[in-house]
């Protein structure tokens, strides 16, 4: 049979595949003239390369460059990539929690390997990539394929694990009051996953934890399927992600970046971050003497001024400014008249809060049915049993139902939090030949703009750092952006032509994951 490398790519929270297209266009293009996954053809193409249709059970594809029979092409060491996009979460099926959307495409993952193998190839190589959400849905499906007896790791080699702007940590806190009021209308809405990411989930299947919390310890099935990967990239934005900062994105316990001013920071022409460094505070004593009470000849006072060092734009930042304001609120007229629609805000505010009301009351009520269909079906499966079950069972191997196990708190959580030693050393690594920066911390980040994190989180952030040290950081620049959570990778370029500046970041991520296949 043929080899295959089979990667899986996931949307995020209420997203669809057509937020990963352009996503899905640089893996293609990395990889050759790959194929794509089964059901590609049942949703419009936002990439003009190469398009796959099902018809009668068979695969046709047809390039710009003529059209081909069968759908595949062979890669560098005989192998074939292969792109799949989650299909079964889009929408408001992703507030139905990380665990029952993982158990989607699980199912998912299954049938496509099914059809591959129905067509004469094997899959031997496996790799995720996860877009915000997505990338919490990613850690659960591994951990949930790597429970089963046998783990399906044995047999398919995991390859790659990447994740873009995703809030590993969950959703961070600080000291503003947009914040806290975003913090508590966010723990209601978004149904169950909103109470996952936010940590207030503490289930008894979770032994009283949060889901994320559990899925960072050491010991469970989570952490043990991340360390089966070689390669681990988290792309994160280096500043204005109002959705997902840079902490929780990079499980980092502070954002360096929160003050750029004070930063010696160099990106290239992709907007991908190549070094940085605090700006050095000079020793007060190595200071000259202070002039700037002189008197010169004319016996005028003379002000001197000192400047420091500070951050200096590239080439494609120079000219281009943050917007005051959302781009959906601007007109695309000319000014003033580009900022009518704030005239009709005190009509259009009570109509749009009442419209989102009603929009999540709907989309909150059959989410729970969701869930509560999908609770009952898995009791059903016990090798596919939710939340509780995925502890490893090393003593007799047998996976228990969900609603008969209650697990113990571990000993090692009754350890002080203040004991825990920070796993963010003050360290820049070297770069690779990705553009990858991976620092973990700068002593002289500036408080202000820090995040807020709770013990559990920074307990998060020691499990998981120390369990997979070789984690690469894919750091992007976007100064000018007002929220660059779907810059990073291009999403709805469509509607948004600027976020097209976001193609060097997903093109190195894409050559990131495909020559992982090929190593």
């Amino acid at each position: 049979m043929r080899s295959v490398h089979l990667i899986i790519v996931i949307h995020g929270l209420y997203g669809s595949t057509l937020n990963l297209s352009v996503v899905e266009e640089e893996l293609m293009r990395a990889g050759g003239e790959v194929e794509q996954g089964a059901e590609a053809g049942n949703r419009k193409r936002g990439a003009p390369s190469s398009t796959l249709s099902h018809v009668h059970g068979r695969d046709r594809r047809r390039y710009q460059g003529g059209e081909e029979e069968g759908g595949r092409e062979e890669g560098e060491g005989g192998g074939e990539t292969v792109v799949y996009l989650a299909q079964s979460i889009k929408g408001s099926r992703t507030w139905d929690g990380i665990d029952v959307c993982a158990h989607r495409i699980a199912e998912e993952v299954d049938k496509e390997i099914e059809r591959l193998q129905d067509v004469g190839k094997d899959v031997t190589g496996f790799s995720v990539m996860g877009y915000s959400m997505g990338g919490l849905y990613a850690r659960y499906l591994i951990g949930l394929l790597h429970a089963r007896q046998p783990s399906f790791f044995s047999r398919h080699r995991p390859v790659s694990f990447s994740t873009a702007a995703t809030p590993h940590l969950g959703v961070l806190r600080y000291a503003t009051r947009s914040n806290a009021i975003i913090t508590r209308l966010g723990r209601v809405l978004f149904s169950r996953t909103g109470r996952q990411i936010f940590c207030q989930d503490k289930e008894p299947e979770w032994g009283g934890r949060s889901l994320l919390e559990f899925m960072a310890e050491p010991d469970h099935v989570f952490v043990k399927a991340l360390k089966l990967f070689p390669k681990i990239m988290l792309v994160v934005n280096g500043c204005h992600d109002l959705t997902v900062p840079y902490p929780t994105a990079a499980i980092s316990s502070t954002d360096p970046f929160a003050d750029p001013s004070n930063l010696i920071l160099e990106s290239d022409d992709n907007h991908i971050v190549k070094s940085y460094l605090p700006v050095p505070i000079p020793d007060p004593e190595s200071l000259p003497v202070d002039h700037s009470a002189d008197i010169d000849a004319d016996g005028e006072e003379v002000t001197v001024t000192v400047s420091t060092t500070m951050y200096q734009p590239t080439r494609s930042v120079i000219g281009r400014t943050r917007p005051p304001v959302p781009p959906l609120f601007v007109l695309p007229l000319r000014y003033p008249f580009n900022y009518t629609l704030w005239l009709l805000f005190p009509i259009l505010i009570p109509i749009f809060l009442l419209y989102v009301a009603t929009m999540f009351a709907v989309h909150d009520y059959h989410s729970r049915r969701r869930t509560r269909s999908h609770l009952d079906a898995v009791e059903r499966q016990p090798l596919l049993t939710s939340s509780v079950n995925l502890v490893d069972e090393t003593s007799n191997g047998v996976i228990p139902n969900a609603r008969e196990r209650t697990f113990e708190l571990d000993s090692g959580r009754d350890k002080t939090y203040d004991q825990l030693e920070d796993p963010m050393s003050p360290q820049i690594a070297e770069e690779d030949q990705y553009g990858t920066s991976t620092p973990l911390m700068i002593e002289s980040a500036s408080a202000a703009g820090q995040p807020l994190l709770t013990p559990i989180q920074r307990v998060m952030i020691t499990n998981l750092n120390e369990a997979i040290p070789h984690l690469e950081r894919l750091i992007s620049w976007f100064p000018w952006e007002f929220n660059s959570h779907g810059l990073i990778i291009c999403r709805d370029v469509s509607r948004f032509p600027s976020r097209e500046d976001g193609r060097g970041i997903v093109r190195a991520w894409a050559n990131y994951v495909v020559s992982a296949g090929k190593s």
